[in-house]
């Protein structure tokens, strides 16, 4: 029961930081991924989300710099 609740929670997770990242819904099954890997995928956009701020962190500091 825990192991579904937590995978309800990482879904509904998933769903608003991919509509919060992109500014749309995808039509992805989330419920017929497995919680290890939606564990994943929640780590992968929680990187892209740190790379991005640290992208930006970056540009204001060195203005004069090009990645």
């Amino acid at each position: 029961m825990t192991s579904e609740h937590e995978k309800r929670r990482l879904v509904d997770w998933l769903r608003a930081e991919m509509n919060r990242q992109a500014g749309r819904r995808y039509l992805i099954d989330l419920e017929a991924i497995d919680l290890k890997s939606l564990r994943e995928l929640q780590r992968l956009l929680r990187d892209l989300d740190d790379e991005k701020r640290m992208a930006a962190q970056r540009a204001r500091i060195y203005p004069w710099r090009t990645p």
